[in-house]
């Protein structure tokens, strides 16, 4: 077991950041640590707009309280999602760098959760700043398509130009062991996710959904981090998290959520490898 810092969103109704780390987390067997960088009654897909971001001295000195409190040596990853305002970034920056020094060896994990489709739904200066700080700091990335483009400042139109610009990003940042980049569009109407390394990339592809569904990205980064904690490759817990995200997705009907609690059993035991994806050519 290790313990997993998540910092992300989190709603009193439906499952998307933190609402979903936590029992993924859990069933997987790790301990989640969570800190909400926004509190609300539900995700914006709904149409109903009831809370905020997390007002900045306590979203601070929950962070600075985990240093205080000796805890950083004993988190074996962190995830970041959905940030509330720009100044958080400052915080979290501090704090990374703190349990990096404290914890070599663990995995910082990146779901820069800035927009889709051709849309940012965040403040343009929380863009700058993540790509500006809190890259350079990462593991690994999980960027949607049109994250990737944002974080790459280059088109992402394919497999091809994904695994391009996520390299791109790798030269930028040398910390940047991975990327993971999801819902690529691919000409054979159908959408992939692609892991790419400094020397090795995976693509796997599924039948498009007539819509996204909310809160997909952020599963597949929880298994995906829960993986890497257990110390499986980055290759294995790449093919579980995009397995297992899928298998979860295509259960649910309602594009606004994520049918979760109800199919957990989807998340097979860590260790347990799912069918291969094949390497790209």
């Amino acid at each position: 077991m290790e313990q997993i810092l998540s910092i992300q969103s989190a709603v009193t109704l439906g499952f998307v950041g933190n609402n979903v780390a936590a029992p993924v987390i859990t069933h997987l067997g790790h301990q989640p640590l969570l800190v909400n960088s926004v509190m609300l009654a539900a995700h914006p897909g709904h149409g109903v707009i009831a809370g905020g971001p997390t007002p900045e001295p306590t979203f601070t000195a929950i962070l600075a309280a985990l240093t205080a409190l000796d805890a950083l040596a004993d988190i074996g990853a962190v995830i970041t999602g959905y940030l509330g305002a720009p100044s958080q970034i400052e915080a979290i920056t501090a704090l990374i760098m703190q349990w990096q020094a404290a914890r070599q060896n663990g995995y910082y994990v990146l779901d820069p959760v800035l927009g889709d489709n051709g849309r940012i739904y965040v403040d343009n200066q929380l863009v700058t700043e993540m790509r500006d700080q809190l890259l350079p700091l990462a593991s690994f990335a999980t960027p949607n398509q049109f994250e990737l483009e944002l974080l790459a400042k280059q088109a992402v139109t394919d497999v091809a130009s994904a695994t391009a610009a996520a390299r791109q990003l790798m030269t930028q940042n040398p910390a940047l062991r991975g990327v993971v980049a999801t819902g690529i569009n691919g000409p054979d109407g159908r959408v992939h996710d692609c892991f790419v390394s400094r020397d090795k990339a995976i693509d796997v592809a599924y039948e498009k959904r007539p819509t996204g569904i909310a809160g997909g990205g952020d599963l597949l980064t929880v298994i995906f981090t829960s993986w890497l904690a257990a110390g499986q490759s980055f290759e294995a817990s790449f093919s579980a998290a995009s397995t297992q995200a899928h298998a979860i997705i295509d259960e649910s009907v309602n594009h606004l959520e994520i049918a979760l609690l109800k199919n957990l059993h989807h998340l097979t035991a860590i260790g347990k490898r799912p069918s291969q994806p094949d390497d790209l050519a």
